[in-house]
């Protein structure tokens, strides 16, 4: 289904020809039937000769109602330029244009209206301005019907025409992603709240959730219309009317947006690619300016960023950050109008590159490398500069805001996992030079730590995820098993090591290690505590720490320290007697092994840790048959 929208000079038959299209007086407001002019936007369809419907938007001519026009314009497919062929090529007929141009908008046709108030020298001289002006342009083999309302004349053809267009032209994709801009909101007796907008990016239908931007209020589509027609289900493209359930009117505006998605990202900060007018005067746009911002049925101020410029010249096209005071949810690609706030005037437009843009002012070169690469409109270079900004993103979050199909995406996102280009967990994407630089920084922080400790074999693996805290800890993990698969590294009981480092000692730390192993040797049922030892002997620390990884010795709880054959004698003891006579107490043990109670619980729990054993009540028993 296509919308078409109206465009040219005030007074020039806009309303009237739509009347006399569809029988519709889409001057709604009774200001605008006391004045005979459009002020809001105003709402039709026409069935063509074949039997389809397309909608019709009439748009306000007056350039103090640029804004409502603007509005207007939004998701309409193509256009019909109205004009007079009393006055010609008017102010407002060639800003109408400037902005159809600056949307984008390819299709159209030329109504020139009331001929039966001119005579054919007029009329010719019309038609050939009218050509001039369109020279160079797409609208120059646009066709041209000459029309009078008043006569009934060229009415059936400008549906012909309509009809004719129609095959030329890409209906609006559905991929997945339905919002809806609103124009209107309005309250219906016995029926409630319901705004309209023309639906692009995805389908709705009755009873679906719906999200409310900006204010995230959550709602339910009680009904749908398209056409004054009741519908199950509503098409991109269609102009649709919803009814919403529990939603106030003074709770929607004009630029709230309808979204049909779970996830909805905004952003203060906006990269664009804005083209100048050529008509302007010199320094037009400066940097820092404000301006007013058109984007959908949104109507919002900017502060303008120009890319190292001071200014623009007319005719030009460059990139810029625009600012808000609020947030946007702006899609890549969407198209905006910019005008200056006074004298009110259009002075360019373009297109949005990054909807999600962080803060900056283009000092930087790969900011502007990073713009020229999404401005190719190439799926590809979108995934590999999303990524180089975010440096690692949530699969599910990847291009959310842009126009393309999360299939579309997968799809791309796989081939470039095949090609090694990005990295992927099972929720995380990852930039390739990213991973690269955290996997080098691992291996150099490792290093750093044998340096450090040159006894160690190896480290907690918790004091890497405290120097690693700013990665998710599924990308951290991914991390580890990454190098653990190169070979490089080796990971075992919670402690990371190098594979191919073996402990260096020097001559003083081996006669430390033999000094500590004989104290715990020669006091098997008094043994110290680390702390006791650490204070004895200048470097303890390490060397107890090496001789518990070499398993040379057993860290019981309360640091109590066990030469391990010592601590195998003990536990093998507990072991047969438990065997024999099923549990011990306490007292069991100080007799079996001459050991005080200090000694006796800590070498307990050790056994429980190693599940060897386990408490029932005050006695312990095998946890598990041993042979």
């Amino acid at each position: 289904m296509f919308v078409f929208g109206t465009a040219g000079h005030i007074d020039h038959g806009k309303t009237a020809l739509i009347y006399a299209l569809t029988s519709i007086d889409t001057d709604r407001l009774p200001e605008e039937k006391e004045r005979g002019m459009t002020i809001d936007l105003g709402f039709a369809w026409m069935k063509l000769p074949s039997g389809e419907k397309v909608g019709i938007v009439d748009v306000p001519g007056h350039e103090n109602l640029i804004k409502n026009m603007i509005a207007g314009a939004t998701g309409i497919d193509a256009v019909i330029l109205v004009i007079d062929a009393n006055e010609g090529w008017m102010p407002q007929t060639e800003e109408h244009f400037q902005i159809i141009e600056l949307l984008n908008i390819k299709y159209g046709i030329i109504a020139i209206t009331k001929i039966d108030l001119v005579d054919q020298t007029r009329l010719h001289f019309v038609e050939k301005q009218i050509k001039e002006r369109l020279k160079n342009t797409t609208f120059f083999n646009a066709p041209m019907v000459k029309v009078s309302t008043v006569k009934n004349i060229g009415i059936d053809q400008i549906k012909l025409a309509v009809q004719n267009l129609i095959p030329q032209m890409k209906p609006k994709r559905d991929i997945g992603k339905p919002r809806l801009s609103i124009d209107r909101a309005f309250n219906i007796k016995g029926s409630g709240t319901v705004v309209t907008g023309t639906l692009i990016g995805g389908t709705l239908h009755k009873g679906m959730e719906v999200i409310i931007f900006p204010s995230y209020k959550k709602t339910r589509l009680r009904s749908l219309q398209t056409y004054k027609e009741k519908v199950e289900k509503a098409f991109p493209g269609s102009r649709v009317a919803l009814n919403l359930v529990g939603m106030e009117k003074n709770e929607l505006h004009r630029g709230d947006i309808v979204f049909g998605t779970k996830q909805i990202k905004s952003s203060k900060n906006i990269d664009v690619q804005i083209q100048l007018l050529p008509q302007l005067k010199k320094h037009s746009l400066t940097n820092r300016s404000e301006l007013f911002f058109f984007t959908g049925t949104k109507e919002i101020l900017a502060k303008v960023i120009l890319n190292q410029r001071k200014y623009f010249e007319p005719g030009e096209t460059g990139f810029a950050q625009l600012r808000f005071k609020e947030p946007l949810a702006t899609y890549f690609g969407d198209r905006f109008i910019l005008r200056i706030p006074s004298p009110p005037k259009t002075i360019g437009g373009g297109l949005i590159v990054d909807p999600l843009a962080h803060k900056h002012h283009f000092k930087d070169k790969d900011i502007l490398h990073f713009l020229q690469k999404r401005i190719k409109f190439d799926l590809r270079e979108l995934v590999l500069t999303e990524l180089k900004k975010n440096i690692f993103i949530k699969k599910d979050n990847l291009l959310i805001n842009s126009n393309y199909a999360n299939s579309e995406i997968k799809k791309v996102v796989e081939l470039l996992k095949k090609q090694g280009e990005i990295i992927a967990t099972n929720s995380w994407l990852i930039d390739k030079n990213y991973w690269q630089e955290q996997k080098t920084k691992f291996m150099n922080r490792l290093n750093q730590e044998y340096q450090l400790y040159p006894l160690q074999i190896g480290f907690p693996l918790n004091k890497f995820q405290s120097y690693f805290y700013y990665l998710k800890p599924e990308i951290f993990n991914y991390l580890i098993d990454s190098l653990i698969n190169t070979d490089k590294i080796g990971f075992k009981k919670g402690i990371i090591f190098l594979l191919s480092r073996k402990p260096k000692m020097s001559s003083q730390q081996k006669i430390l290690i033999s000094k500590i192993l004989k104290i715990l040797k020669d006091n098997p049922t008094n043994p110290p505590n680390e702390k006791t030892l650490i204070s004895q002997i200048a470097g303890g620390k390490e060397i107890i720490d090496f001789l518990i990884q070499e398993g040379e010795i057993i860290k019981l709880s309360d640091g109590i320290l066990l030469e391990s054959k010592n601590y195998n004698i003990m536990k093998n003891k507990l072991i047969d007697f438990l065997k024999i006579n099923g549990s011990i107490s306490i007292a069991q043990v100080r007799e079996l092994l001459g050991i005080s109670r200090k000694y006796i619980i800590p070498l307990l729990n050790k056994m429980d840790e190693e599940k060897i054993t386990q408490r029932k009540e005050n006695v312990r028993i095998l946890k598990t048959k041993l042979g």
